[in-house]
């Protein structure tokens, strides 16, 4: 077997031609051995297009690289496996292990990825009680979570949707997803209304802005694929709960959702050293007070503002937004979902491309804050939550079921939280999703006919 390598600062690229039999593993053991000793090396990348045979001795040593490249918290990546070579790797059952792709530019997008960071250790339970109320930890999954995004905020703020940056997504039970988009058969039906929207427990919710200030709220019953999102801006968390958390605040009017974050973020940079600066939440809360806004406009092209400004501008907000000043709602339960990034953080281990079309970070949008949080609310009547609870999925399922529906919005800081059960997913990347098909692609057929025994819909 021919090998050649090519060392650059810590990456290590492999190029390997002919039989990767038992006499080539021994050829390539001694080879990084030696270009491995030095520790330097965080990233190998293995370039097989010209490999025509792949032994069990082979696969120890890809095996032995790759265990060693999780020992430095680095990443290995095959590229250009060939059809035999990869039938071996799949039928040993390592098809799982080793991620691969086709070519060396693909392979550059994986090993730009941050390494995995030291995954902590379960904690079982831990209670803290400080300023805003009782908090009660308990151990999630282990597993890397990310907020997978189509479209960008960025598009949405200066109204510059198009009918090309409108993307339809299926969405499923254990989704949870924030944004602007509809619902509809045709383009005609949703393009202009636009709004709010949120997906949760297995439900669509939106608020269309055709002045009405009224949501639609979606359940199908059974979705084999049928129901489309419609979206320009939809941002989706991925990934297990990594920390479930039960949350009693200490004053009876409740704490507010900004002072929640601060402090999700204080006791992550105390506890998680995988906290990264961002994260996603998905609560069952108990709400004291709804302060609520809603986009007034679809921001597609033909409604940007005459002055070219954002319409979060001063000069634009007001024929923008609809703002609460008093309560929307009192005592009532919400179903939330959100993503928040604290701005003192380091937040350069993410892709800042990526990060900025879900936080655009210019100095006009961030200037003063701490935190940047996008937050979205399901309203029922009042619910009463267990004491204790830990099961998040269930409890959100016995609300929409049980409860009554009452409206939704875009849920201001100022909102304020009595008790709560909440999901936290300390998010390690932010990508583009790979599920969501812009129309521009002819993929996004209109919905089809779906029959009234298939959903519950209500309007209002």
């Amino acid at each position: 077997m021919e090998i050649r390598i090519q060392k650059k600062d810590d990456l290590l690229s492999i190029l390997l031609e002919g039989r990767f039999d038992a006499f080539g593993a021994n050829q390539l053991d001694a080879v990084l051995k030696e270009a491995l000793e030095d520790g330097v090396v965080r990233a190998v990348l293995f370039i097989m297009d010209g490999v025509s045979y792949l032994s069990s001795a082979g696969l120890r040593i890809l095996l032995s690289t790759y265990k060693q490249m999780q020992k430095r918290g680095g990443v290995m990546v095959l590229s250009g496996v060939q059809v035999y070579c990869r039938e071996v790797i799949e039928m040993t059952g390592f098809a799982g292990t080793f991620p691969m792709v086709d070519s060396p530019e693909e392979a550059e997008a994986v090993l730009r990825q941050p390494s995995a960071p030291e995954k902590p250790k379960p904690v079982g339970e831990e209670k803290c009680s400080v300023e805003t109320g009782d908090y009660c930890f308990v151990s999630g999954s282990e597993d890397s979570c990310a907020a997978e995004i189509l479209g960008d905020i960025r598009d949405i703020l200066h109204s510059r949707v198009t009918t090309e940056r409108i993307y339809s997504k299926r969405f499923f039970d254990k989704e949870y997803s924030i944004g602007m988009g509809g619902l509809g058969a045709g383009l005609e039906d949703y393009i202009n209304l636009l709004g709010e929207m949120i997906t949760i427990g297995g439900t669509m919710v939106w608020l269309p802005t055709d002045g009405h200030d009224t949501a639609d709220f979606l359940i199908p019953k059974t979705d084999q694929g049928d129901v489309m999102i419609r979206t320009g801006f939809n941002v989706s968390i991925k990934g297990g709960v990594n920390e479930y958390v039960y949350f009693k605040s200490a004053t009876a009017g409740g704490t507010p959702v900004g002072a929640l974050y601060r402090e999700l973020f204080s006791f992550a940079k105390k506890r998680r050293p995988d906290f990264r600066g961002a994260l996603g939440l998905v609560i069952r809360a108990q709400l004291g007070a709804v302060y609520g806004s809603g986009i007034k406009k679809s921001a597609v092209t033909q409604n940007a503002p005459a002055n070219g400004k954002m319409i979060l501008h001063e000069s634009n907000r007001g024929e923008w937004f609809d703002g609460d000043t008093a309560p929307r709602h009192t005592r009532v339960t919400g179903l939330i979902v959100g993503i928040g990034a604290d701005l003192t953080a380091d937040l350069s281990d993410y892709d800042e491309e990526d990060f900025n079309r879900v936080f655009y970070m210019h100095p006009a949008n961030i200037s003063g804050k701490e935190e940047m949080l996008h937050n979205h609310a399901v309203i029922f009547n009042e619910q009463p939550l267990p004491q204790h609870p830990t099961r998040l999925e269930e409890e959100i399922h016995r609300v929409i079921e049980q409860g009554t529906f009452l409206d939704m919005r875009h849920l201001l800081d100022s909102s304020t939280i009595t008790e709560a059960l909440i999901g936290i997913h300390y998010l390690q990347a932010f990508r583009s999703d790979p599920e969501g098909v812009p129309l521009d692609q002819g993929k996004a057929e209109p919905m089809p006919e779906i029959k009234k025994s298939q959903m519950r819909y209500y309007q209002g």
